[in-house]
C-alpha cells in the first residue's frame, strides 16, 4: 500500500470539485492497492469499510443472480460510496477487469476525520450526495425504460 496524494485523489470524478483543504482530510483515510485481473475487490455480502476510488484499471461489478454485469467502472470512476451512509454489507462484487490501482477510503478513519474537520465534511457528503442523486436519476430513467420495454413486448 502506499500514500495517497491530493493530485491522485482529484483526478477521481467524485472528488474533482473538492478544495485542498478536504482533499488533505480524504487522504488521511486513504491506501491504495493493486489488484490483478480477475481479482475481487470486494464481494458481495461482506461487511462495508469504505469507499474505492479506480486510479487506473477498470472493474466489473456484478450481483448475485444477474445474467449480466451491473455495470463497468473505469480510471475516474468510484463505487461503495453507499456504504459510507448506510453501513450495510456489500451489495455487489467488484471484480478488477485488468492489472488496476484502487485506492480505498477507510469509513472509520474517514468518519473520524471528518468529525473534527466540519467544514471538510460538509464540502465531501455533499459531493457523495450529488453522485448518489445523479446514479438515482439515471437508475430511474433505466427502469422507466425497462418497464416500457416490458410492456411493448406484452402487448405483442
Amino acid at each position: 500500500m502506499t500514500t495517497t496524494t491530493i493530485a491522485t485523489l482529484q483526478a477521481i470524478y467524485l472528488l474533482k470539485d473538492l478544495d485542498t483543504d478536504t482533499l488533505g482530510v480524504v487522504a488521511q483515510a486513504a491506501s491504495t492497492d493493486t489488484f490483478d485481473a480477475g481479482e475481487d475487490v470486494c464481494r458481495e455480502g461482506q461487511s462495508a469499510g469504505g469507499l474505492y476510488l479506480i486510479s487506473s484499471g477498470s472493474v466489473r461489478v456484478t450481483k448475485s443472480g444477474a445474467d449480466a454485469d451491473v455495470v463497468m467502472l473505469g480510471s475516474g470512476s468510484h463505487f461503495g460510496e453507499v456504504s459510507l451512509v448506510d453501513d450495510a454489507p456489500r451489495s455487489a462484487t467488484v471484480t478488477a477487469n485488468e492489472r488496476s490501482i484502487i485506492i480505498k477510503i477507510d469509513a472509520g478513519t474517514l468518519h473520524q476525520k471528518l468529525a473534527a474537520n466540519t467544514a471538510a465534511g460538509a464540502v465531501f457528503y455533499r459531493a457523495v450526495a450529488k453522485s448518489l442523486a445523479k446514479r438515482l436519476r439515471t437508475t430511474t430513467d433505466d427502469l422507466a425504460f425497462a418497464r416500457q420495454l416490458a410492456l411493448e413486448h406484452h402487448r405483442r
